[in-house]
């Protein structure tokens, strides 16, 4: 086969074990969490105890480390943070997997030289989307959104200025990358925060019928392994940090393999990485543009017993060999100089002296320095110089040989002074009403309520009391001409706005003049992610619906989400088309407590999931008063989204079940 620089397999570990089994079978990185700060807070996680001792073991074996701080960040976890990331920073780790762009930004500020990787929940479908977190957001490498397919991964990584990093194999979400809050909406527990709880693994009912109409199969591009060396990516990601050491190794093992070999899996080799895990089989329906119902699967009981009954093939860890040489001269400090690989390294002991009664012999001192016990290496030869009739403590040797070892580990990283000072009222630019209309139609006779009227891009029609454009969260490259197309026409007909949704969106907004607001999929908790889309030439953001009051109390004068059914999920594989039909475009998915969540279809083929209840806030909007407010308007007709205005003019009570900001 030709020689090519082939990617590299990035493994996933949730503890020691799965650590120790991914670097037995060939991964070339490792991406694991902490118990703090990380997207898969319910795995075993490691500890800041016991990070240095994986950093070392893998370095040993000439394996990076990539640790994940993917979750969004509150106020008051900003100093806890930073202290956290100089542990990892000293303890040698390789990069960071950054979802916060805040965040980020403090980490380039106090460390400008730790490698920082956009994580996939940063949305990046375009080339403007990768290049964008590598510029602004100091991204070196960028994991691109698992729904694109190969023709728009190819087009990215070889044009774009980062590194570029794709999942190949395990689960992943119904929803867009970093597009959900399903979880939350559902039972308060957050994705964004680490802490899923998997509602798109349920049953739901869906024009009377149920199924399991958001739980896809797991993805595996095993049978596309030259195209993915061809493509120019320099990363391939397999998802697994809650799973088990013997999935880490199997899979990892199968996947070295197809790699280096540079061809497709066999049947065995297939029916290895289903036994090891799957849903009902795997898919490669996004990769392949092939988006239907047959990517949809859930974990069945004939899955979980071909889990129990395989036998994957995994390697065993091997020590690294080292090479020791020993001097103990006369009234001279000893040395031990270690080698192994290219680097080399050399410790001083105690000074050594002359023998009183029975001399040290060199073999006793062998025995002393070949102890190596619990560290990752083994002895592969052993040279020693002394002088006759010296004298060395055993203890001083066992100590020596701890220096030296120590030293081979070494990182060279010293501390940094990191202190954070909150900010109090992160001021907006613009203090106003909002709004987003699904359509032209809803909007009704009372809409002078608000400042800036929003609607799709796509959707876009000449309307006097439309003064913006509602960017749709998704726009791959092959859909960039069509739906700018669309907003230069907005802006020649007198539209001033543009409502960001992607990071790719930004520089294309800002050459086409447009004064953008920044929308909640950012995902703001804190006020250097604010402080940072400001910088970008925002001129109002968003803050997460997540939030609580005393959350945003330092972020006043920003805008809130007041009225309307938030998006819980943005999905690039159509819910409606097996259900309710193309030609409808709009549906209800009720879940087992009978919860209805309003689906539509957007620009793309694509759909938005939304609440079952609208935020509420007509009758408590002193309590927003030192914030700019943002309505959302999806199923209403014409006639409710006039009475919801009126409202909050008037300062009603709610009627029937709706959602309040407390």
């Amino acid at each position: 086969m030709e020689n090519k620089n082939l990617p590299q397999i990035l493994a996933p570990a949730g503890d020691m074990d799965a650590l120790k089994s991914a670097i037995a079978n060939g991964a070339d990185a490792i991406y694991l969490g902490l118990d703090l700060f990380n997207a898969r807070i319910r795995a075993k996680n490691f500890t800041l105890d016991n990070i240095g001792e994986a950093v070392n073991l893998a370095h040993a074996h000439n394996v990076k480390i990539f640790v994940t701080l993917n979750i969004a960040i509150y106020d008051k976890e900003i100093q806890s943070v930073l202290d956290y990331v100089d542990k990892l920073w000293v303890e040698g780790v390789d990069a960071l997997i950054v979802s916060d762009l805040g965040i980020a930004s403090l980490i380039r500020k106090y460390y400008p030289d730790f490698e920082i990787h956009a994580s996939t929940q940063c949305t990046a479908h375009s080339l403007s989307g990768a290049d964008f977190l590598y510029d602004k957001m100091g991204a070196s490498q960028v994991v691109l959104a698992r729904e694109l397919p190969k023709k728009e991964i190819e087009y990215i990584a070889k044009k774009s200025k980062a590194k570029t990093e794709i999942f190949v194999h395990g689960a992943h979400c119904m929803s867009v990358s970093g597009q959900c809050l399903m979880s939350y909406a559902m039972g308060g527990r957050s994705g964004n925060r680490g802490e899923c709880a998997q509602p798109c693994r349920l049953p739901y009912k869906m024009c009377g019928k149920n199924g399991y109409p958001l739980s896809l199969k797991d993805m595996s591009l095993n049978n596309h392994i030259t195209e993915i060396i061809n493509s120019g990516v320099d990363t391939l990601k397999i998802e697994g940090r809650m799973k088990s050491s013997d999935y880490v190794g199997g899979t990892v093992s199968v996947w070295r393999n197809l790699i280096d070999e540079q061809r497709n899996a066999t049947k065995q080799e297939k029916a290895t990485l289903e036994g090891l895990f799957s849903r009902q089989g795997f898919t490669d329906g996004y990769f392949t543009d092939s988006i239907t119902s047959k990517m949809l699967g859930v974990r069945s009981d004939e899955n979980k017993e071909a889990t129990k009954s395989i036998q994957a093939t995994v390697g065993e860890l091997k020590k690294v060999k080292i090479k020791l040489q020993g001097r103990f001269i006369l009234d001279k400090k000893a040395e031990l100089t270690v080698t192994c690989g290219n680097k080399t390294v050399t410790a001083y002991g105690d000074i050594v002296e002359k023998a009183i009664n029975a001399p040290i012999s060199k073999e006793d001192i062998i025995k002393s320095l070949s102890k190596l016990g619990n560290t990752p290496y083994e002895l592969e030869a052993i040279e020693i110089e002394k002088d006759d009739g010296i004298m060395v403590r055993v203890s001083s040797l066992n100590a020596l040989r701890r220096r030296a070892i120590d030293l081979l580990s070494f990182t060279g990283r010293e501390p940094r002074e990191h202190t954070y000072t909150p900010k109090k009222a992160t001021q907006g630019k613009l203090k106003s009403r909002t709004a987003v209309f699904s359509t032209i139609e809803q909007i009704p006779e009372n809409s002078d309520y608000f400042d800036i009227i929003f609607v799709y891009a796509d959707r876009y029609k000449k309307d006097p009391r439309i003064n913006g454009v509602y960017m749709p969260p998704v726009i791959l490259d092959s859909e960039e001409r069509e739906i700018y197309a669309k907003v230069r026409e907005a802006k020649e007909n007198g539209v001033q706005y543009a409502l960001i949704t992607n990071v790719g969106q930004i520089e294309k907004i800002k050459e086409l003049g447009l004064k953008m607001l920044f929308d909640f999929r950012f995902n703001v908790f804190n006020a250097p992610c604010v402080d940072f889309l400001y910088n970008q030439g925002a001129e109002s953001v968003i803050l997460s619906p997540e939030l609580t009051l005393p959350q945003i109390n330092d972020l006043k004068l920003n805008r809130i989400i007041a009225y309307g059914k938030i998006p819980v999920m943005t999905t690039h594989k159509c819910v409606l088309k097996d259900t309710v039909g193309c030609d409808k475009c709009k549906g209800y998915i009720q879940d087992r407590q009978n919860a209805s969540f309003y689906a539509e279809g957007i620009f793309g083929h694509r759909n938005i999931i939304y609440n079952s209840v609208p935020i509420y806030m007509a009758d408590r909007m002193d309590k927003l008063k030192d914030f700019s407010h943002h309505f959302i308007f999806t199923s209403e007709s014409q006639k409710e989204c006039y009475e919801v205005i009126e409202s909050y003019k008037k300062k009603l009570e709610p009627k029937g079940n709706v959602k309040r900001i407390k």
